[in-house]
């Protein structure tokens, strides 16, 4: 795990935020990793990239068990760094179906564990499977290695409760995965009472993150200014949710 602080213009204690990048549990974006984790140690939070277990060498629930431990690392301050009340998650594709995972507290009736799985404070997710059924079956399949009775288990659309974190979530219109998958998350969180804001933006193909046209490794270098305004209005509904709390600006 790679930390990143916040900014030095930022005292005191900090919000903290694990970032999963996408990359279809085949690799990890780093525009969806180290991209977003400087864009949000900028705004004054402490960000943690994960490199998450993949599948090509994996399967559930390891990339899951590692993405909990790393959630209470981050929240036992074991880094250094002055982490405050507040430790969320945010994920791109791949990534944003384990944050929407860990914000449903997903238990898989394969595992046995010795008490509630650990849940972020909130949860940012970026064209993200919130429902495997929404997605054709050959990709599911890879993903979960054959097992399809998994299939909705591994759905975090269908295992909110009144525990689920506040979620911003966002997509384009031109993203076939994205697009329903965002509506269907945001219908059922709502349905739930549960704080959501969501954005569908007109233009964008998968996997854009934050589409302000600056590459971090091979991807990233897409640039749609109005769609890459998601970024200001997650800013803002972080402020607006009260996960800013802990900055002070120096």
């Amino acid at each position: 795990m790679t930390a990143y602080p916040a900014h030095e213009r930022f005292r005191g204690p900090r919000p903290a935020v694990l970032v999963l990048p996408g990359g279809a549990y085949r690799f990890h974006s780093e525009h969806e990793g180290e991209g977003y984790a400087r864009w949000l140690s900028g705004i004054g939070l402490h960000a943690f990239v994960l490199r998450y277990p993949l599948m090509t060498e994996h399967r559930f629930p390891a990339p899951l068990e590692s993405c909990r431990a790393a959630l209470e690392w981050i929240r036992r301050s074991e880094h250094g760094l002055d982490v405050g009340t507040h430790v969320g998650v945010i994920g791109s594709s791949a990534g944003g179906h384990l944050a929407g995972l860990l914000a449903t507290g997903t238990v898989l009736p394969t595992e046995q564990l010795a008490g509630p799985p650990p849940r972020p404070d909130f949860a940012v997710l970026a064209y993200a499977p919130a429902d495997l059924y929404l997605l054709p079956d050959e990709p599911v399949e890879w993903i979960l290695d054959g097992r399809m009775d998994l299939r909705g288990a591994l759905s975090p659309v269908r295992n909110i409760d009144a525990d689920t974190c506040a979620t911003f979530l966002w997509a384009t219109a031109e993203d076939p995965p994205g697009f329903p998958n965002a509506l269907a998350y945001a219908t059922a969180l709502f349905d739930a009472g549960i704080p959501v804001e969501l954005h569908i933006y007109p233009r964008g193909r998968h996997g854009l993150g934050l589409a302000n046209g600056v590459a971090y490794g091979e991807h990233g270098d897409n640039h749609i200014p109005h769609t890459a305004r998601w970024a200001e209005a997650c800013e803002a509904w972080l402020g607006a949710e009260g996960f800013l709390e802990d900055v002070k600006a120096g």
